[in-house]
């Protein structure tokens, strides 16, 4: 007796469980954020700052070491170019031929000399120029360095009277033109002693002019008129 036989099959179960996955949402401060923000914000212009200072430091540097490259690349092309000169009238016979040479020479070199020179006093105006714009000095203190050379030549100018004493004191009124001559001069307020106040005129119309600034602004506002107060014990202005 025959019979068909196989093998029992497995059969698979699908795994049908359902997984799940929690997440959180976190906010963030929005007060921390804007303060970062803010933060990095002021870090970048400080380096964008410091960067543009740094790179003029460095133009400037750089012009100025590409002026002295020049000069001396000037000065080398010189020698060098009289040397050749040098040689090239050992091989010339005719006289008029080296006499041209030489003044052809002569006036190539006076021509780098003065291209040199130039360069120099360029260079130099622009340190100066940069060096005076450091250190340049207000109207103000101008002004102070003309009056104390009027005051010194008032003071020298100055007899003072045996009737002075201590306590003393005339004012005057003192009248300019550009050019610093004294035009007029005037008591605005009397010491009560004559000799002493005709003293204190005869000492500013002795001087008859004045050290002034050229510049037209500073002399209206501190030197087209101005006071001069006078004391048996100082002079000030």
């Amino acid at each position: 007796m025959l019979m068909n036989w196989e093998p029992e099959k497995t059969i698979q179960m699908e795994d049908n469980r359902i997984y799940y996955m929690e997440a959180n949402v976190v906010a963030e401060n929005p007060h921390t954020a804007k303060k970062e923000q803010d933060k990095k914000a002021t870090a970048q212009r400080n380096k964008k700052r410091r960067d543009r200072l740094a790179a003029e430091n460095a133009t400037r540097l750089a012009n100025i070491n590409r002026e002295k490259i020049k000069i001396k690349a000037l000065q080398e092309a010189a020698k060098l170019k009289a040397l050749e000169d040098q040689k090239n009238r050992v091989v010339i016979q005719d006289q008029s031929a080296i006499i041209e040479a030489e003044r052809q020479n002569k006036n190539k070199a006076n021509q780098l000399e003065a291209e040199r020179r130039q360069m120099e006093m360029d260079l130099d105006a622009a340190i100066q120029g940069e060096q005076l714009a450091l250190r340049a000095i207000t109207d103000d203190e101008k002004a102070s360095a003309f009056a104390g050379q009027i005051q010194r030549e008032i003071i020298q100018n100055w007899s003072r009277p045996p009737s002075a004493r201590n306590g003393m004191q005339a004012i005057l009124r003192v009248f300019l033109v550009p050019t610093g001559d004294v035009v007029n001069v005037v008591v605005e307020e009397s010491s009560g002693n004559d000799a002493f106040d005709r003293s204190a005129l005869l000492a500013v119309n002795k001087a008859r002019r004045f050290l002034v600034p050229s510049e037209s602004r500073q002399f209206e506002k501190n030197f087209r008129q101005f006071v001069v107060l006078f004391r048996p014990e100082d002079l000030r202005l």
